[in-house]
């Protein structure tokens, strides 16, 4: 979730309190493919999967599928739509042993303004604290909710997170497990403030039995970072058209998600 969708991310956590979750079953990477020898076999403590749309980094084959099926469905949606093509990327997929990508907002923004990455701004900036107060306001907590995002890293965080890998995008998102210890947290948080009679105790609960449909704002929102980096890329694009595409990438994992769409004020795109 980049900073420029916050208030549509608000929108959507506030709609999933009131859903119940649904999803693929974990299953490996339809196709691997063997690893050209000048890219890294491991990052960290995770493996690498190399599938026919991206590098991926993952503890297992399982965790590996999972992000395959996300980035597929980008590769399919910029053929179907655009005529286009996806070009070959890197995901890190983020688990609760690992530490953030970015711990604050400031941190954060950095990432996903980043001139190399992001040519086109947004029709709104919206100001570090103005994302802070209205996420303070709906009683959303700013660490597990940027833990939980999918963030897009620029070659130079690449590189400082110890990966040289030349491909055209790169994202950190989170695995299953990490949506669902971040959807808990958020969860707690949320729930306590529409509720302050609740003890943390019992806010941790409700968020525990409701972790499944917590996490889906995190992970029905991991491809679309993918989307958007390359809608940047596209050279012989008007900044408008990158806008409305982005905009319409937003529209359309909502209706994909049987999600009420959310009011033009709230996509800052």
């Amino acid at each position: 979730m980049w900073h420029t969708c916050r208030s549509a991310f608000v929108h959507r956590f506030a709609v999933i309190l009131g859903m119940s979750a649904a999803g693929c079953g974990p299953a490996a990477p339809k196709v691997v493919l063997d690893s050209p020898p000048e890219v890294p076999a491991t990052w960290r403590s995770k493996k690498l999967f190399h599938t026919p749309n991206a590098y991926i980094y993952a503890r297992d084959e399982l965790a590996a599928g999972e992000a395959d099926r996300w980035v597929r469905e980008v590769h399919d949606y910029v053929a179907r739509g655009y005529k286009g093509n996806l070009d070959k990327g890197v995901v890190l997929v983020m688990e609760p042993d690992d530490s953030p990508v970015a711990a604050t907002l400031e941190e954060q923004f950095a990432l996903e303004t980043d001139p190399t990455i992001r040519p086109t701004a947004p029709r709104k900036n919206r100001a570090v604290a103005e994302v802070r107060e209205r996420m303070a306001k709906e009683g959303i907590p700013e660490g597990p909710t940027i833990r939980g995002s999918t963030l897009p890293l620029p070659p130079s965080k690449l590189e400082q997170l110890g990966l040289s890998v030349r491909a055209r995008w790169a994202v950190a998102a989170p695995s299953h497990e990490l949506a669902i210890l971040c959807a808990e947290d958020v969860g707690a948080a949320a729930f306590r403030k529409q509720r302050p009679d609740l003890t943390e105790e019992q806010a941790r609960k409700a968020a525990h039995a409701a972790s499944g449909m917590l996490a889906k704002p995190f992970e029905i929102a991991r491809p679309d970072p993918v989307f958007w980096l390359w809608a940047q890329r596209q050279k012989d694009w008007s900044d408008d058209k990158k806008r409305d595409a982005i905009r319409e990438r937003i529209r359309h994992t909502y209706r994909s998600n049987w999600l009420p769409i959310p009011k033009d004020e709230d996509l800052d795109w």
